[in-house]
């Protein structure tokens, strides 16, 4: 049910993500988020752009999956990069998409938007990108 935030005279009880997971995976299954997700053949593409994790240094906060996702999620908010990044800060709908669970902490350094669009950019091949998304 929903109610206002003023109507409340109890403390809030915000179910914990990590407590709720299987709960939570399901709403977003549904949504139609969700279902563009499930729609997207996601090995394939990341086996057609050759995105791996590094191989040393410090690991990336996006698995090769959750940086495709991104770009993917950027073109479904038409939002710019800070204001993407923003979303992903407040949405755990958006974090599924992106294979990330933030938690208590916040994406601040916008620009990893635009690093993984380049990244993405120089490994793109249209010809066996399209064959895999028909």
């Amino acid at each position: 049910k929903l109610q206002r935030i003023s109507e409340f005279q109890h403390e809030f009880s915000f179910l914990s993500a990590t407590e709720n997971f299987d709960a939570y995976y399901a709403r977003f299954l549904q949504s139609d988020l969700g279902k563009i997700y499930t729609a997207i053949p996601w090995e394939s593409l990341v086996a057609t752009f050759k995105v791996k994790e590094k191989a040393s240094g410090s690991k990336m906060l996006f698995s090769p999956k959750g940086r495709i996702a991104l770009m993917f999620l950027k073109h479904y908010t038409c939002c710019s990069d800070r204001k993407l990044l923003e979303q992903l800060n407040s949405n755990i709908d958006y974090q599924f998409f992106c294979d990330i669970h933030l938690g208590l902490s916040r994406l601040t350094n916008f620009k990893i938007v635009s690093q993984i669009r380049c990244e993405l950019a120089e490994k793109l091949q249209i010809d066996a990108l399209e064959k895999v998304l028909y």
